[in-house]
């Protein structure tokens, strides 16, 4: 009898924990039902901040040159602002070589235009079309000849565009030794970024700028992202050996050639490496001298998604102002395992963090935050 009480008491006790357990974890699904959804705000990404170096956009170098006759002086003062087109060094030229080349041009000129009163005398032989041909092509080479004179002539004597001098030498001054520097007095900052980033930015975009040493803040724009990486520029930009000028028939030099190769492998970097790419900022608004450490803040209209708001099917819920989720069929890109958004979704939407499988359309929910 004792033995059939027993095992009654033992039923009753394996009841009763199980009623327990049971209740425990409907009170704990209730406890969840309640606690609502966690929500996420969509906002647009943090800005990308990277730092870079001022400098001009051109500086150019006034070597003195001989060719063109005695350097005699600067006919401008250091740190002085030019504008393009100035003269900037007064050489005693030797005209008589430019006159020269002038008379070669000339001879050269009547001599094509004898020819083409020869070849309407007699306009099917053959000899003279040729003689017509070579003597263009002696034009033409007295032509680039006198043209090379005068564009160096100018290169070495006027300033080539707006900006400040800065005198290296000013008194006696060898052949091929520098006298001035002209530096633009448009400043640009030069940085990089990495193939990662590249993607959010683009040229004419509006940057804030900082000159760490000062922290006087300022703007400007984006002027060009480099095509290819640093590591290709790197190779590419390797300096190759120019052929030494030629004489022709007349014993004269003539211009050298210089090889313009096709590179189809550039790329000399670890495929484990990230690429980085220069980008070139300018139109900036505040005085910024050549050298000065730049902060450069990028602000982004990119949208960054965390994982736990997509479904399984990459959906999302958005939230109404009515507690009512919409699902929403959105366009991203995966880059690097993180979610830009391309389409869909605009700042200040609400969306359902970890929705639950039978979460439908138009189902009113509970939110926690």
């Amino acid at each position: 009898m004792k033995k059939k009480w027993i095992w009654i008491i033992g039923i009753i006790v394996v009841i009763a924990l199980i009623g327990v357990a049971f209740g425990l974890k409907y009170m704990n699904n209730k406890a969840e039902e309640n606690k609502g959804y966690d929500t996420y705000k969509v906002d647009k990404e943090s800005p990308l901040n990277i730092s870079g170096k001022a400098s001009p956009q051109s500086v150019k170098i006034y070597n003195n040159n001989e060719q063109l006759g005695t350097y005699v002086s600067t006919l401008v003062e250091d740190g002085q602002t030019v504008k393009q087109g100035d003269q900037l060094i007064n050489y005693d030229i030797n005209y008589s070589k430019r006159q020269q080349l002038v008379n070669k041009v000339n001879e050269a000129q009547n001599i094509v235009n004898e020819d083409y009163r020869e070849i309407n005398l007699a306009p099917n032989n053959d000899d003279l079309q040729k003689k017509l041909s070579q003597d263009q092509g002696v034009l033409k080479e007295a032509t680039q000849q006198l043209n090379q004179y005068d564009k160096q002539t100018h290169d070495s004597i006027y300033a080539a565009f707006d900006g400040k001098i800065d005198i290296k030498n000013d008194n006696k001054v060898s052949n091929g030794e520098t006298i001035l520097y002209l530096v633009a007095k448009e400043p640009q900052i030069k940085t990089t970024v990495s193939e990662f980033d590249l993607r959010k930015i683009k040229k004419g975009d509006k940057v804030d700028i900082k000159i760490t040493s000062t922290g006087e803040k300022g703007k400007g724009v984006i002027k060009k992202i480099a095509e290819l990486p640093n590591s290709f520029d790197e190779k590419l930009n390797k300096p190759s050996e120019v052929p030494a000028a030629t004489q022709n028939s007349e014993g004269e030099n003539s211009l050298p050639q210089v090889s313009n190769p096709v590179v189809n492998d550039a790329n000399n970097k670890s495929e484990s490496d990230s690429s980085k790419y220069t980008v070139i900022i300018g139109d900036i608004d505040i005085p910024v001298r050549s050298g000065y450490s730049m902060e450069i803040s990028v602000p982004l209209e990119t949208i960054k998604l965390p994982k736990s708001v997509l479904t399984k099917d990459h959906n999302v819920f958005v939230l109404n102002k009515d507690n009512k989720v919409e699902k929403r069929d959105i366009k991203f890109d995966k880059v690097n395992g993180e979610i830009f958004v391309k389409e869909g979704l605009k700042k200040g939407d609400k969306l359902i963090k970890n929705p639950k499988k039978t979460l439908n359309n138009g189902d009113k929910v509970e939110v926690s935050s």
